[in-house]
């Protein structure tokens, strides 16, 4: 079976890829498989060990524990999808390449959850790492879809435009640089915005962001201030950078011109897709949610998004924006270039999410592992929950999409 290989530098901190699973060097620290599975107590975490291993494989299923000012809930569906499991799952004992079976390749990369769906039938299911299917895992970035799915129902129902500059919906950003870009700059990750990804570094852009968001110890200044006051190095449009301001700022949008809370917002879609259980979001300093990283999930619910997105069922503006390379600038940016080198093929950006256009495959990218992928052509969605032990490690990532990808193969025609 021929198999495809992708590397997804979804730019949170985007490593060099690794030779080996067990072992790399973040924050100059040298971590090994001995740290992740060393045993400890849960008053040894603390918050400035809480997303480093051992612990984060705890404190990824219970955030709402751990986030530093706290979670607010999102409410399941009322009337949630009839969730069924197939009789013949996924054989996860099976090869995946020679000398390698699809189960080592979980376990090699931490995998405490995987699943596929289709029609609301959980085609495979993996749990490890003490991970259950009533539990909750922090998503990371993978957060950022969910926003972006929910300002483009706003633009689908007429309520923001994306030609619009940001300041004409939000009156105290006038005179702020990010103020000036366009609704649809900020979802693209265009308004032109410093590049994010130096968490690791105290008094980096991500890592004071990251004290405002409750994921790091600090003296917060205030969330909505920082992102008012976000410095800019490019015109809105000019070019693609990652940042963390933009997705926050999304939810800043859609509290602003619908009157809700965002949580609200995300009860609703968790509605759309039928969220079998509730979730949270995580607070920031200013006690306002913060979906750049903040949404909790069980494995089953990540699969259904994506299996509703798989379906088509997502705002039509959305397809609309992720789908269209002519806009996309990820391509032309330096990280972009050497994507697409390594990859032969197209990777887009676009409405806080990511495009495989020669798979037809929209996917989800959250750091320490949490990915989700929908398949446009089958209905099949897939999604992993892991721990790595950084925000991007290279070859778990590669050793990630390829099993994705191999799984599509392998029941797209069934």
């Amino acid at each position: 079976m021929k198999q495809t290989r992708y590397i997804s530098l979804y730019m949170a901190g985007m490593c060099a890829l690794i030779a080996g699973f067990g072992k790399t060097v973040y924050a100059e620290t040298e971590v090994t498989l001995n740290d992740f599975y060393r045993p400890f107590k849960l008053s040894e975490i603390t918050p400035k060990n809480m997303q480093s291993w051992p612990y984060y494989r705890y404190t990824s299923m219970n955030w709402d524990d751990y986030g530093l000012f706290g979670t607010v809930h999102i409410m399941r569906a009322k009337n949630p999808a009839n969730v069924t499991v197939t009789d013949t799952p996924f054989d996860i004992e099976q090869e995946l390449r020679e000398g390698w079976s699809f189960v080592e390749s979980l376990t090699s990369t931490q995998t405490k959850g995987f699943i596929v769906m289709r029609d609301n039938v959980i085609l495979g299911e993996f749990y490890d790492n003490g991970f259950t299917t009533d539990q909750t895992q922090l998503l990371q970035s993978s957060s950022k879809t969910f926003a972006g799915i929910i300002a483009s129902k706003l633009i689908d129902e007429g309520k923001l435009d994306p030609n619009k500059s940001i300041d004409s919906y939000l009156a105290d950003f006038s005179g702020s640089a990010i103020g000036t870009a366009t609704v649809q700059h900020v979802l693209d990750m265009q308004a032109g915005l410093l590049p994010a990804t130096d968490y690791h570094v105290p008094g980096g852009e991500a890592f004071v962001f990251e004290i405002e968001q409750g994921l790091k110890p600090g003296d917060p200044t205030g969330h909505r201030k920082a992102v008012i006051n976000a410095k800019t190095q490019n015109a809105p449009g000019e070019v693609y950078t990652y940042n963390d301001k933009n997705t926050d700022l999304l939810a800043m949008l859609a509290e602003g011109v619908t009157g809700q809370h965002f949580n609200k917002l995300l009860s609703n879609l968790f509605e759309d897709f039928g969220a079998t259980s509730d979730g949270s979001i995580a607070l920031t300093a200013d006690g306002t949610a913060s979906p750049s990283y903040g949404i909790s999930c069980t494995l089953r619910d990540y699969g259904l998004f994506h299996q509703w997105i798989a379906q088509g069922k997502a705002p039509k503006s959305f397809y609309d924006s992720i789908q269209n390379l002519d806009k996309d600038l990820l391509g032309k940016s330096e990280i972009g270039k050497t994507l697409i080198a390594a990859l032969g093929t197209p990777v887009v950006y676009g409405s806080q999410g990511w495009y495989f256009p020669e798979h037809n495959i929209i996917y989800t990218a959250g750091s320490y592992g949490q990915y989700g992928f929908s398949n446009l052509d089958t209905g099949i969605s897939i999604a992993f929950m892991q721990d790595w032990e950084d925000n991007a490690v290279g070859a778990k990532l590669v050793e990630m999409v390829d099993r994705a990808l191999f799984v599509f193969d392998q029941l797209g025609a069934k």
